[in-house]
């Protein structure tokens, strides 16, 4: 993944995470709504920061307003 850029994934890239998705959502254990989140976040074209990772994966329950 490009460093801090919005320039387009590289066609191996896209064939990783879409495999990689496929997998995510293949795996019962897993939620697809996390998995889309996860992969959402992998495809903007730069290195996600922790707290974006943190918040795909855990979102706030509803109603929680911290």
């Amino acid at each position: 993944m490009a460093a801090n850029t919005n320039e387009p994934l590289s066609p191996t890239v896209t064939k990783v995470l879409d495999r990689y998705l496929a997998a995510l959502h293949a795996d019962d254990d897993i939620d697809n709504e996390l998995a889309d989140r996860l992969d959402a976040l992998l495809r903007k074209g730069k290195v996600p920061k922790l707290d974006d990772i943190n918040a795909a994966f855990f979102t706030p329950a509803e109603g929680d307003n911290s």
